[in-house]
């Protein structure tokens, strides 16, 4: 697939269930209010955890069970609460990369909080965070297409290009080296636009995440960034950040491929 420049959001073929979007806004504004400052920490600290976890799961940076998940969600990430044999990476490597996403999610809170403008020095701190001990990442080789490590550069734009090939042989082409920083300027400058004309929040949601997407800026983490992104979105509206749990990642893939082709609707919706 060629790289394709991106576009403006287009509303006109976009539909989804204004009523329900409204109803869990409303419903988790009532649970919100109604609860007591350590009860709310204590579900802040669990709805942040579980996104920490899943962020990564679904990027395929490590596997864990079910069980093992909902007791790190219940009583934090300890490497101690992991059990032989429950994930493929040890319990230390584990909650290393998930406490850096707990702390990037924490992040997000402050930018809502602060009312910080999304800019792609921010994408930049964000994505750092994101990757803190992360130090090298695959790439083809020029010339031999071999596959190769190489540093991972946190929190600058790439510099070589990150186009995966699919399993049938075709290469996806995300944004070249040299077009990331003026795509990356149009998409900061149209959502902060979308913001005075009232975009709603979940369709915004979705654009920015796919957009981002699309680009691919950074050398890898780009599917955290762009989760990272519709969630500094949906905080700032009163809903939930996004979570793609992990039996979602075949309808999330192909959401994001259906917008690939021009259709928002599955990410929206």
């Amino acid at each position: 697939m060629t790289y394709q420049r991106i576009t403006e959001l287009d509303t006109t073929e976009i539909s989804y269930d204004e009523a329900t979007v409204e109803a869990v806004r409303g419903s988790w504004g009532e649970l919100r209010a109604g609860l007591d400052p350590d009860t709310l920490e204590t579900l802040d600290a669990r709805l942040r955890r579980r996104w920490s976890i899943e962020t990564g799961l679904i990027e395929g940076l490590y596997t864990i069970d079910r069980g093992i998940t909902r007791t790190l969600i219940e009583h934090g990430l300890h490497a101690d609460l992991i059990g032989h044999g429950s994930s493929d990476v040890s319990g230390i490597e584990l909650v290393t990369v998930v406490q850096d996403h707990d702390d990037a999610f924490e992040l997000l809170v402050q930018i809502v909080a602060h009312e910080r403008p999304l800019t792609t020095s921010f994408i930049k701190e964000l994505h750092a965070l994101l990757t803190r001990h992360e130090d090298s990442t695959v790439a083809k080789e020029a010339g031999t297409g071999r596959l190769v490590r190489i540093p991972l550069l946190r929190g600058e734009w790439k510099q070589q290009p990150n186009n995966p090939e699919r399993p049938d042989g075709t290469v996806h082409e995300y944004a070249p080296v040299l077009d990331v920083s003026s795509e990356m300027s149009n998409l900061v400058d149209w959502h902060s636009g979308h913001k005075h004309s009232h975009v709603e929040s979940v369709i915004e949601a979705a654009w920015l995440h796919h957009r981002f997407t699309q680009i691919h800026p950074f050398q890898d983490g780009n599917g955290r960034v762009a989760r990272s992104l519709a969630s500094v979105v949906l905080l700032r509206n009163g809903l939930l950040p996004h979570v793609v749990d992990r039996d979602e990642r075949v309808r999330y893939i192909a959401a994001l491929e259906a917008a690939d082709d021009g259709d928002l609707n599955p990410l929206v919706n």
